[in-house]
């Protein structure tokens, strides 16, 4: 195998898998499953709790081939047989002090490693962290890292063939008979539901067909028995191939539909179950009450109101439903089991369960339905643990995107869903993801059939659902507003060269870290020309930030260093970089005759100067009342302290042109990930008395749908609806719209993808039309061609347009900081120690 090492080399490298057996000891397997060796029995001691399967832990064990050879070379008696292995420990952050108390204790010193998992930052708890020395550090990763992407992502390739390859072996879907929903619902279901609902009872009962079995009937030394056909473990007795699985159809084809569908065929029978199991003893103490019900976790209030909604539509009166959130929710629990639905979040579920005091975490459901199921794709995260505690005697996931952007994200589905051997991620681990790493075949068999078994995932191509016609709108900056992006694009390129190298101040405590620098900070220059783009020149200039106490003092530190003689060098309080001192006037503002402040300033940012008699730190924000609130941009839509009160947009003119045609016969969605563009766009459909309604983070959930149904309503006098695009992309049904436009785009086209998706779903009658606008010669191109790039991995690796990378989390987190974030909370991502 070759693999690539941290250092820049290719090396030859073994990888082995680890096991703990009965003994106990770690055993070293090679590729075949064929035992290489085992580890020191100190080693056994210290590490065996990590390969436990409940564990949060992943190791991974390799030797360099050639160090191997050498090593087995010099042995002439087997217990001469000693060779060096690397372990990698990848694991939770926030749990790497415990880690390293714990091996320190057993003597075990983490070393850096010569190879480990890039996606993953590196972190050792043992090491003494000194900020001179770890700035130099992660600045050779930055340019380690640098160098790796720019070459080919060999990687996503792969996995765009491999999943490819896997969905056009599929055969589950077309192999499934149709079955007629229960009379107690009202509206029949379509075709591709009724095969859905009979693969969902499939899986419930256990009666598969044997050719999507994953045990098999095979002879065994002269003896008959089931075989697993990844693992190859063997049973005496046929293993139950039962208690639910992934539905992964693509947005907009009625999972929900089919999960109610599902619960009310099988009412009766989950009344019966949880009579019989009342009497029983439960094996776990937490549980006190066996349930019928049916537990549905969504991601938001807002999505429990749209199964709401669907529930109401769908069956009427038939169900009784439970909403199991807010502070005036049910803390009955045997009114919670009686129940036929009960409806919660993610959060609510995970705030009781870390407080100890979870009700649902009590009852025993006889199903657990888990909405936009992806969210729990990483293991370490509270959702995903909070999620698995529950008890269930079938559990589903259901996701248009199984897989976003590791094969792992699908395994850990599979854990969750508790499906035997895979209940365990690190099973999934050495069973697909070393084989895909390795480049062996087989993953891709095996992933076939782990898929025919356990998903099933289909897209809108078998639906006659109204086209989807895409314009881009190609458009030029004027001349100001071309020298207004230049001028920024200037400044952000000369402080990004000064964050990147490491000046020599920071040998006396005067440094930036270079890793955040790079990170946040080429994020956050690209930011700004992205929002130039969009607003023209009626966005303040970027030269200059406001001031404050905090950076003074900063300022202050960095006169007296440079006065004690430590360096020769005096920090701008425009860009905020040490500037060399020639004289004992040099750079300060003298210049500024109108004004007598103490500003310093480099003569790079002198040159930036438009007005030469005010100092422009001073005059940052002209005449504004700064005591003027921003806490509510509905009742003061037009920042003043953000905007210039004149200006042009190139994108906005044109935006309202687009919106004029056909206005009034058609009602159309705006999306921009930016609320302060959406003042901008309230600003100028004001202007041109176009009626409009607005929905974005800041708008409480329980006035969102009441807003929805208000653009919905043809006798409402609304054409236009706003919104920023999280919002859009996550639990609304947008049908009433048939024209979209997307303001600017982003770097995760999958956040556009879902906004538009909400649109075009099965109640849409009408063709959608979807205009994006880009604007030529600027950072929008660049970002352009990367979507082109990200949905073509996306469409093959996730299925129905979704995709993620590395870049793709940090732009969404930053944004995160303009735009209020919705019902969700933050991952604690894999670390390696």
């Amino acid at each position: 195998m070759l693999q690539e090492l941290a250092g820049g080399a290719s090396e030859h490298i073994q990888n082995f898998t680890l096991t703990l057996s009965p003994t106990p000891n770690i055993v070293l397997s090679l590729p075949g499953e064929a035992t290489f060796g085992f580890l020191r029995d100190d080693m056994t001691k210290a590490l065996g709790h990590l390969l436990r399967p409940d564990s949060e832990y992943e190791l991974e064990a390799f030797s360099a081939t050639t160090r191997l050879r050498e090593q087995l070379a010099l042995a002439t008696k087997p217990n001469e047989a000693i060779v060096q292995v690397n372990i990698n420990i990848y694991g939770p952050l926030d749990q790497a002090e415990e880690m390293g108390n714990k091996l320190s204790d057993a003597k075990l010193w983490l070393q850096r490693p010569d190879y480990y998992k890039r996606q993953f930052e590196y972190s050792n708890p043992q090491c003494i962290h000194f900020p001179e020395v770890d700035d130099q550090l992660r600045q050779e990763e930055v340019r380690k890292e640098v160098s790796v992407k720019s070459k080919p992502r060999a990687e996503e390739e792969r996995i765009r063939k491999l999943v490819q390859e896997v969905h056009d072996r599929l055969g589950r879907a077309a192999d499934l008979g149709s079955m007629e929903g229960d009379q107690r619902l009202k509206n029949p279901l379509l075709e591709h539901q009724r095969r859905g609902l009979s693969y969902m009872c499939q899986r419930e009962s256990g009666m598969i067909p044997d050719k999507f079995r994953l045990w098999q009937k095979e002879m065994y030394r002269g003896q008959e028995m089931y075989v697993h056909r990844i693992t190859r473990t063997r049973s005496l007795f046929r293993p139950e191939e039962m208690g639910g699985g992934v539905l992964a159809d693509e947005m907009g084809m009625g999972k929900t539909l089919s999960t109610l569908a599902l619960v009310i065929e099988t009412l009766e029978a989950g009344q019966e179950w949880a009579k019989q199991k009342q009497g029983e003893e439960h094996t776990s103490a937490k549980v006190q009450q066996y349930s019928h019900s049916t537990l549905v976790v969504v991601p938001s209030a807002l999505l429990i109101n749209s199964w709401l909604k669907e529930i109401e539509e769908h069956t009427g009166q038939t169900l009784e439903t439970v909403r199991y959130h807010g502070p005036l929710r049910q803390k009955n629990i045997k009114a919670l089991a009686k129940a036929d639905l009960v409806i919660t979040t993610y959060n609510t579920l995970a705030t009781e369960f870390a407080n100890k005091k979870s009700l649902l975490h009590k009852i025993h459901w006889y199903r657990v339905v888990l909405d936009e199921a992806h969210i729990i794709r990483r293991q370490s995260t509270i959702f995903y643990r909070t999620c698995a505690d529950l008890e269930a005697r079938s559990r589903w996931c259901l996701t248009g995107t199984p897989i976003q952007n590791r094969l792992e994200d699908i395994g850990a589905l599979f854990a969750f869903l508790r499906a035997d051997p895979f209940h365990s991620l690190s099973q999934f681990r050495r069973s697909i993801c070393t084989p895909f790493e390795q480049g062996e075949s087989v993953a891709r068999d095996r992933l076939v059939l782990l898929y025919d078994s356990l998903c099933l995932q289909r897209t809108k191509d078998i639906l006659n659902l109204p086209s989807q016609i895409e314009h881009v709108r190609r458009l030029t900056l004027t001349p100001a507003e071309k020298q207004q992006y230049d001028m920024t694009m200037k400044i952000l390129d000369r402080y990004m060269r000064t964050q990147v190298g490491y000046y020599p101040g920071a040998a006396h405590g005067c440094y930036d870290d270079a890793w955040k620098a790079t990170k946040l900070g080429l994020f956050q220059a690209h930011l700004q020309l992205r929002i130039l783009c969009n607003h023209g020149t009626f966005q303040k200039p970027f030269s200059w930030t406001k001031r404050d106490v905090a950076e003074e003092r900063t300022a202050a530190v960095e006169a007296y260093v440079s006065e004690m003689g430590l360096q020769s060098e005096l920090m701008c309080d425009g860009c905020k970089q040490p500037r060399p001192i020639l004289g004992s006037a040099q750079g300060r503002n003298h210049h500024f005759v109108e004004q007598n402040c103490k500003h310093s300033l480099c003569s790079d940012c002198l040159d930036d100067c438009i007005d030469m008699r005010h100092c422009p730190l001073c005059t940052r924000f002209g005449d504004v009342d700064m005591a003027e609130s921003e806490d509510n941009p509905h009742d003061n839509p037009y920042h003043k302290n953000y905007f210039n009160q004149s200006g042009y947009s190139t994108k906005m003119q044109s935006l309202i042109k687009d919106l004029k045609v056909d206005l009034e016969k058609k009602k159309s969605i705006i999306f921009s990930c930016w609320t302060r563009t959406l003042h901008l766009i309230d600003k100028h459909l004001t202007e041109e008395n176009i009626s409009f309604t607005r929905v974005d983070g800041e708008v409480p959930v329980s006035k969102r749908q009441g807003i929805i149904d208000q653009f919905a309503d043809d006798k409402q006098d609304v054409r236009v609806l706003l919104m920023t695009t999280g919002t859009g992309a996550f639990g609304l049904n947008l049908t009433a719209a048939n024209r979209i436009f997307i303001i600017e785009p982003q770097w995760n086209p999958s956040v556009e993808n879902q906004a538009i998706a909400r649109a075009i779903r099965l109640k849409q009658t009408e063709e959608v039309q979807v205009t994006r606008y880009v604007i030529e010669g600027t950072v929008e191109e660049e970002m352009q061609s990367q979507q082109i790039k990200k949905r073509e991995t996306a469409q093959l690796v996730s299925g129905p347009k979704e995709g993620e990378n590395r870049l793709t989390v940090e732009a969404a987190q930053a944004e995160t900081i303009m735009v209020p974030s919705e019902d969700s909370a933050s991952e604690t991502e894999g670390h390696v120690y």
